[in-house]
């Protein structure tokens, strides 16, 4: 069946029109002409655009999503709504056709039809780019019928429009009958009857074999240079089979088994965790019996020794009073003494006073000694006045110096004032004048006093100043109308406490900075508190949840977008990650942190982020692109968050984008525009951003240092002058050294008028007085003695007394403990019926009789009581650490209110023990018992869909590859090229790690009974069958999903089993490996290659079944890599021999050579339209020519004897003499 005829209309910038097709055909004109539109028209009608069956412009390489040097990608809709770099010459609802009539050639049975697609697209211009969008498609077979462009293009009102393709299908059904007119909905049951009517079949044929014949159509018109032989069967001759949704699925259930297997194993260490509390609740109720009986032994004990003290005190007692009677009884003899002594000396000092020389006498020395005293105390405040004097002299010396160095007069006005100056500078001026020597003073040689006196009247002037100065430092006074009353000294007070917590504000400053500059120099980056708090919490209590912080796993490529990509995304830089099986326990730790404020640190949702982010469409300059990642959970989240946010260059485009940024730092979003830049400080994705962060917090500290210690100097300025305002006191020298001149006047006269008495007719009775009043003086002695001897005794008695007291309360006590011991022993049984504790209590009654002292129960106790600690505690770790990954339903209840090692306490852990009991037997034997039993039957399913979904459809493919190749080889045995008849042959062989993956496949195949109880996981395989089962396990458990999915993509692709060669078979001589070859140059390799390509074709078309095939084939970019001779033989291969309709796609200046074969050429050329095209200012033109083979290859024979003849003469010419 040769294509007779093609329509298209709203196709590209192709004018509305019929292309009448020959044996052999040619699109030629420039690049960007519109031949390859024609091309992708009839590349359309036969795999009906349908996914993995083409390539829109296949020999340009534009096959990916993404066009090439930014040009859009060519789509059905784009299509029919003629877009050319992006501008359209139909921007508004338009509806386009493809059509194609197919008429059988000589010999052929089958009858004409005409196959149509008809599209219906729109413009979408909602996003920052124009976008074509496909509304309605229409898939159509007229069987019998040959449809032209009227069918498609009609006259309405006058005016030629193109018929609705909501239309056209009833339209050709009242013109040719219901049933001659066929659509389809699904692309595959249209090339299902396209490809059975190209066989002259009245119904379909399979899917498969039309898609299989679509692919191969695709495939020899995308045209590519062999650059070996092995890709070019393994890409082009071998067909791929997509094994990702069955990877991702045995992946999915691998970890299923996976997951349930960790679930099975934390499930046993939970029963263990309750094995082992279950030990530690019986180690504590039989140590809590144990310490509870040695208590009532302990107490026992004490009670004993505690009798034995109590009378060891009395018997002190008794000696004690015993000692204080015979001290009072001396006690009243020394009194009896003493009262006979005093009246002894009362006598004599009454004779004594009758004589007038002896009174004066006694009156003279009792004056003497008080003045004597009154100089020795007057010295001490003259000599504190005197350090007082040099102290303020001191003081005043440095403030002036403060006030010198330091603008203080501004806040404190007093020492600017003109009295404070003069004043200071007139103390200051006497300062080099020495006090009276205070020596001197107290001397008793002076004869005359005046001097002293004198000098009292320049002291007196200098104490004026003095006492001036300090009432201007410490009286409070008003410095301005209405302010309130301070004295100097209050006011500095206020100035160094607010300078002080200034200066306390910016050291705390410096020391932030600081901690965030070490953080940087270490590669860690300053989190916000809420950010630390919850790392640090979710690391203590899940540490399997790994938390990281979402910034140190996020580069900036393009540093002149680092601003304001971080300023946009802003507090969602520091969300955490962590695992995902972890991600609700991690929330749950942060929603139950304490604080003055709740908690905000977020917990990115990683498995929900990348569901999400594997459906995101990026656009072009998604800011997502100017990103790179460490960390796969940071890249989905922000894929899925951000990837809509783009980059744009200015204000006025930014107001047209729903979600963007500019380059300095304006962002929109939400219907709103808004600043999001921040200082280079606050940036955190990267090093490069780490290092900008740490430059400019290394000049802040700098900054921040300057500003510190400049604050310093003032405070220490302001501290250092109160301090020397506080030392500046009033002095009273003058009125003290007054008093002392007074005393020593007066001591001179008394003592002059004692050495004027004459006392000699008295010695007698004088010694006598001092006789008596020497025993006088040692009977108070003794009796002073005696009365201490008789307190310390008092003071003993009453301590001995106490402590009587205190046994008795004791011997109480130990009786109470001992009967709160034997309570508790018996009270337990509470809590444990059937429990005796009789023979505990008899055992320890007569271990206490055996004792005699040498066992110490106390210390027992306390031992006894530490391990109870340390069982408690040890239970308390392990229930906790249960509690801690055991579900809410199954965690054990174990907070009490009870004392702990109470009896009630024993209660409680004697209930725990219980619980824990039904708890671990309820675990073990049902709960862990069904997760085994499931996790086997998932084993079971994951080994059979293993074997059956990866196994056996590897293993199958691999056998229908080399099924493929043999079948090719059968064909290709038919097709012999050139003079040699060349026949080529496919050859191949294993390549060894891959037949290590065959031979894995196979002996898993062969396993006996796998998944009926033999598990793949610990089924005996040979040596390199495990190391192969372990390694591909692996990957399925492998972390980096996508690297993993890749490595495994890769073990599934068959056609990578085997190395391929292509063998050239000239006949009658050894055959040739064309991999040997090289790319070389002629086309070595391409004329095989089409020779394959061909056989494919026959094959794919069904060549060997039936009267009637496909026989139209179109190539683009043809023959780019071989000369003319080869080209022309391929050609005559591909129609003379085959029988092939060859449409074929050159430059129209490679053209020439091939002219004298073409029947049909077909001239494509773009020229500026005088009237726009829509948004275009071109169309394209199209030159239909049937070209006179015999006439052409004539020109063309002539032009090369002219072209020989021309160079023999230059020849002759060069060598003639």
């Amino acid at each position: 069946m040769y294509l007779k005829r093609s329509i298209t209309v709203n196709w590209g910038n192709l004018p509305p029109g019929e292309l009448e097709y020959g044996p052999v055909n040619l699109f030629s004109g420039g690049n960007g002409s519109g031949k390859t539109t024609a091309a992708d028209a009839l590349q359309t009608l036969m795999t009906a655009a349908h996914d993995n069956l083409f390539n829109y412009n296949p020999g340009q390489d534009e096959t990916t999503q993404r066009g090439r040097g930014g040009k859009q990608v060519r789509t059905l809709a784009s299509y029919v709504l003629g877009c050319d770099d992006g501008a359209y010459a139909r921007p508004y609802d338009s509806d386009g056709y493809i059509a194609g009539v197919f008429h059988p050639t000589k010999g052929e049975t089958a009858e004409p039809f005409t196959a149509v697609i008809g599209v219906r697209a729109h413009l979408d211009k909602a996003g920052s780019t124009n976008q074509a969008r496909q509304q309605e498609l229409l898939l159509m077979i007229v069987p019998g019928e040959m449809l032209n462009l009227s069918h498609f293009v009609r006259e309405y009102g006058g005016e030629k429009a193109t018929v609705p393709i909501t239309e056209i299908a009833n339209q050709l059904r009242q013109q040719f009958g219901k049933k001659n007119v066929e659509t389809y909905d699904k692309k595959g049951q249209y090339l299902a009857r396209l490809y059975g009517a190209l066989r002259g079949k009245r119904d379909a044929v399979s899917q498969q074999e039309a898609k299989n014949a679509a692919r191969t159509f695709a495939r020899f018109m995308a045209y590519k240079p062999v650059e070996s032989i092995n890709q070019f069967v393994a890409s082009e001759v071998l067909e791929p089979h997509d094994m990702g949704d069955t990877l991702r699925r045995i992946r999915d259930l691998m970890r299923t088994v996976h997951g349930m297997a960790e679930e099975a194993e934390q499930l046993q260490q939970n029963v263990n965790l309750l094995a082992q509390a279950q030990s530690h609740t019986d180690t504590y109720l039989d140590t809590w019996l144990e310490r509870t009986t040695q208590a009532y032994g302990a107490a026992a004990q004490q009670f004993q020794r505690n009798q034995k003290q109590y009378l060891e005190k009395k018997e002190e007692q008794n000696s004690l009073r015993q000692q204080q009677e015979g001290n009072r009884e001396e006690a009243e003899q020394v009194q009896q003494r003493l009262d006979q002594a005093h009246a002894e000396l009362v006598e004599l000092q009454a004779r004594i006073l009758g004589i007038p020389a002896l009174r004066d006498k006694q009156q003279l020395e009792s004056q003497r000694d008080q003045l004597t005293r009154q100089l020795q105390d007057g010295a001490r405040p003259l000599l504190e006045q005197d350090q007082q004097r040099n102290a303020n002299l001191e003081a005043l010396r440095n403030i002036q110096g403060l006030l010198a160095r330091h603008s203080i007069e501004l806040e404190l006005p007093s020492f600017a004032s003109k009295h404070w100056r003069s004043t200071s500078k007139a103390l200051l001026a006497e300062q080099s004048n020495a006090l009276p020597d205070l020596n001197q003073m107290l001397a008793r040689d002076w004869i005359d006093l005046s001097p002293l006196e004198d000098g009292l009247t320049r002291v007196r002037s200098e104490q004026q100043l003095h006492n001036q100065l300090a009432e201007q430092l410490h009286s409070e006074r008003e410095d301005k109308p209405g302010q309130e009353a301070l004295s100097v000294a209050q006011r500095l007070d206020r100035i160094v406490s607010k300078r002080g917590q200034a200066l306390e504000t910016l050291d705390q400053q410096q020391k932030k900075i600081e901690q965030q500059i070490r953080n940087l120099e270490s590669k860690r980056v300053n989190y916000p508190q809420d950010v630390e708090i919850a790392i640090h919490a979710i690391r203590q209590e899940c540490p399997q949840a790994e938390p990281r912080v979402l910034c140190d796993h996020v580069e900036v490529q393009d540093p002149d977008w680092q601003m304001a990509i971080e300023g946009y995304i802003g507090g969602a830089r520091f969300g955490i990650l962590v695992e995902p099986n972890h991600e609700a326990e991690a929330i749950r730790i942060v929603r139950r942190l304490s604080g003055k404020q709740r908690n905000r640190a977020r917990v990115i949702q990683g498995e929900q982020a990348r569901r999400d982010a594997e459906r995101v469409q990026l656009p072009d300059d998604s800011l997502f692109h100017a990103l790179r990642f460490s960390h796969r959970t940071a890249e989905h989240y922000l894929k899925a968050s951000y990837g809509s946010v783009v980059c744009v260059e200015d204000a006025d485009a930014l107001r047209r984008t729903r979600r963007g940024i500019t380059a300095d730092g304006l962002g929109s979003g939400g219907y709103a525009m808004f600043r999001c830049d921040l200082p280079d400080s606050d940036l955190v994705f990267g090093e490069a951003a780490r290092e900008r962060n740490l430059h400019a917090q290394r000049n802040a500290l700098m900054e921040l240092q300057e500003n510190y210690q400049r604050a310093a100097d003032d405070y220490q300025a302001v501290r250092q002058l109160h301090t020397q305002v506080k030392t500046f006191q009033p002095l009273h020298w003058v009125n003290a050294a007054t008093q002392l001149l007074d005393a020593q006047r007066q001591l001179q006269e008394t003592e002059k008028a004692l050495a004027t008495l004459d006392l000699r007719d008295h010695e007698e009775l004088e010694e006598k007085q001092q006789q008596a009043k020497t025993l006088h003086q040692e009977l108070e002695a003794k009796q002073k003695q005696l009365t201490e001897e008789n307190g310390k005794l008092s003071e003993k008695l009453s301590a001995c007394s106490k402590t009587i007291t205190t046994l008795a309360d004791q011997s109480e006590q130990f009786q109470e403990k001992q009967d709160e011991a034997e309570a508790n022993l018996h009270g337990c049984t509470t809590y444990w019926p059937g429990l005796d504790v009789e023979p505990r209590i008899a055992a320890m009654d007569e271990r206490l009789q055996n004792a005699h002292g040498d066992i110490d129960f106390i210390a027992e106790e306390e031992a006894l009581t530490g391990q109870l600690t340390k069982t408690a505690v040890a239970l308390q770790k392990t229930l906790d650490q249960y509690n801690q990954q055991a579900q809410p339903a199954d965690q054990v209840l174990a907070d009490t209110p009870e004392i702990i090692h109470s009896a009630p306490f024993f209660g409680h852990v004697q209930s725990l023990h219980q619980q824990l009991d039904n708890l671990h037997n309820r675990l073990r034997n049902n709960v862990l018992l069904e997760k085994q039993e499931k996790l086997t039957s998932l084993r079971d399913t994951f080994n059979t869909t293993f074997v059956s979904d990866l196994c056996s459809q590897i293993h199958q493919a691999i056998q229908d590859g080399e099924r493929i190749l043999k079948s090719l080889n059968s064909e290709l045995e038919h097709h012999q090229f050139g003079a040699d008849r060349e026949r080529f042959e496919f050859d191949w062989q294993w390549i060894p790690e891959y037949k290590e993956y065959w031979n894995f496949f196979k002996e898993v195949i062969d396993i006996p009974n796998l998944g009926d109880g033999t598990s793949l996981f610990d089924t005996p395989l040979s040596a390199k069958a495990e190391a192969v089962r372990d390694r591909l396990l692996n990957l399925l458990l492998d972390g980096d999903e996508q690297q993993a999915l890749r490595e495994l993509e890769r073990i599934s692709d068959y056609r990578r089993y085997r190395q391929y060669d292509i063998l050239k078979h000239p006949q009658g001589k050894q055959p040739i490996s064309l991999s040997q070859y090289g790319t070389g140059s002629g086309g070595q390799l391409e004329t095989p290659a089409y020779i394959i390509r061909a056989a494919a074709i026959t094959s794919a078309f069904r060549f060997n079944e039936g009267d009637s095939h496909l026989r139209m084939v179109i190539v683009d970019e043809a023959f780019m890599h071989m000369d003319e001779s080869r080209s022309k033989s391929v050609i005559n291969y591909l129609t003379n021999t085959l029988g092939l309709q060859l449409i074929f796609i050159m430059p129209t200046s490679k053209a020439g050579p091939f002219l004298d074969l073409i029947s049909n050429q077909f001239v494509f050329s773009k020229v500026p339209s005088p009237m726009a095209v829509g948004e275009l200012n071109t169309r394209v033109l199209v030159d239909r020519q049937q070209l006179n083979q015999e006439r052409i290859s004539e020109l063309w024979e002539q032009h090369r004897r002219v072209i020989r003849q021309q160079g023999a003469l230059d020849f002759m010419d060069e060598i003639s003499p």
